[in-house]
């Protein structure tokens, strides 16, 4: 008698913490904060092998995750849930296996008729009474629960997928390949378009609180590329921040004020994603001279109102990157993506 109690009590113990789980981790915005956080776990394991295997096939190209790993990521977590949940009712219905008539004959029994239950199949001829009937019911409800709320999920993804490509691919083209600010800046100058700067750097500030709120709802998001390889979601963040920068601190134009909005908003983002992956902010090395000049006489040449180069501005310019170039670093080499570079530029 006292090993059925163990039996079912741990059985029980393995279903609720699952279950919890699958809550926090799908129904609660935010990485999960419930013990068993199969998620988080099965991510960080997987992270490190799946950045080798890419690094392995890209031969010399761009090194970056797979864009098959997010989706393979989610379909073991969800794989996992439905493991441990086959395991745990497995358990109890094994420990009141006289309360089934026929009687279950062992743990191979108890197993497919869990499994039975969970999927709500019904194949099974064995008839549950007493408390087993209500075992039945809960197991067929968590089954039913759990794949519904993957389906859920799955949808909600698709939407914050949807919002984020949006711009990305807004922008493809303007900023180059690989992304630049100054390029940004020089060619929103060539078509003509200084005064729309106002504009875009709010859109793009908008832009990035959206991403922030729907990557810290779901980090799994962060793990999905951009469908354009040429202008990955993360080297379009770094290149509009570093615009809005140039634009701050190396001029006197009109869009300083949104340019100022969309350094704040970029910076907090970038932070707060870096601190979800508990990644450590890269160390940034001061601005060489001759890059600040560089920078200064290719806004003269577009015609933007460049302030004259001079070391308290390189100070302050690589004082205003370092709110979010180093976390985006970081960013960057975890995803294995390519990293943003102020200057040379084509």
């Amino acid at each position: 008698m006292f090993l059925i109690v163990v039996e079912f009590a741990i059985g029980l113990l393995i279903t609720l913490n699952t279950l919890i789980d699958v809550f926090s981790s799908i129904v609660v915005p935010g990485p999960s904060t419930a013990r068993l956080s199969v998620a988080r776990h099965v991510r960080r394991m997987s992270v490190p092998l799946w950045r080798y295997v890419s690094q392995k096939r890209a031969s010399g190209r761009r090194q970056q995750l797979s864009n098959s790993f997010a989706p393979l990521l989610f379909f073991l977590a969800f794989a996992t849930w439905m493991a441990l949940l086959l395991i745990g009712f497995s358990l109890m219905f094994h420990a009141l296996g006289a309360s089934f008539e026929p009687p279950l004959a062992g743990p191979g029994d108890a197993i497919y008729f869990a499994g039975s239950s969970l999927l709500t199949l019904g194949v099974s001829e064995v008839d549950a009474h007493g408390p087993a009937r209500w075992l039945l019911l809960w197991a067929g409800l968590s089954g039913f629960g759990v794949i519904t709320a993957t389906i859920t999920f799955i949808l909600q993804i698709q939407t914050g997928l949807q919002h984020r490509e949006t711009g990305v691919l807004t922008l493809s083209g303007l900023a180059g390949t690989p992304a630049c600010g100054i390029l940004l800046l020089e060619n929103f100058a060539a078509l003509g378009l200084r005064g729309e700067l106002r504009s875009f750097f709010k859109e793009w500030r908008d832009w990035s609180t959206a991403t922030l709120h729907s990557h810290v709802a779901h980090p799994m998001l962060v793990y999905f590329h951009s469908v354009d390889a040429e202008s990955d979601w993360l080297s379009a963040l770094h290149a509009v921040l570093d615009a809005a920068t140039l634009i701050l601190v190396l001029t006197e134009e009109e869009s300083l004020g949104t340019a100022a909005m969309m350094h704040r908003g970029g910076s907090r983002t970038a932070a707060h994603l870096c601190d979800l992956f508990d990644l450590e902010t890269k160390e940034l090395e001061p601005i060489p001279e001759e890059s600040l000049q560089l920078l200064i006489t290719r806004l003269q040449d577009a015609g933007y109102a460049a302030k004259p180069a001079s070391k308290k501005l390189a100070t302050e310019l690589s004082k205003f990157r370092s709110d979010y170039t180093g976390r985006l670093n970081s960013l960057s080499e975890h995803l294995g993506a390519e990293r943003v570079e102020l200057v040379p530029c084509g």
